[in-house]
């Protein structure tokens, strides 16, 4: 059985961070679905950042996780980037050809830049 996906959050001037630690997998989508829906439930949300170096491994359902984050922010007007992939998942978004059409930076730092750039 897959350990607890840890969720922390830092914020760094607007954006918050997010950097999920362990299996995004089937077992612990569901944290991450419910981390979002109360994130989503505190109001507007400008911009926030995904750290997926903590991730271990991400299958389909925790894919699809990241992508409903995407759209369900965008939707609320807030921009979302993802940065710093581990190898299985930065293999898994260059495979399903998601990393050319998400926003993910190799480095948090780049990713920050880009966002304050706007």
């Amino acid at each position: 059985m897959t350990d607890a996906l840890r969720l922390p959050v830092r914020s760094q001037d607007t954006t918050l961070i997010l950097r999920p630690e362990g299996e995004l997998d089937v077992n612990t989508a569901v944290q991450l679905q419910d981390w979002l829906d109360d994130y989503l439930d505190g109001g507007p949300r400008a911009t926030t950042l995904v750290d997926l170096s903590g991730l271990t491994f991400i299958d389909s359902p925790g894919l699809a996780v990241l992508l409903a984050m995407r759209r369900r922010l965008a939707d609320g007007d807030a921009v979302v980037a993802y940065a710093d992939p581990a190898p299985q998942p930065a293999r898994l978004l260059r495979i399903t050809g998601l990393a050319a059409n998400l926003p993910v930076f190799d480095t948090l730092d780049e990713a920050l830049r880009s966002l304050d750039a706007g």
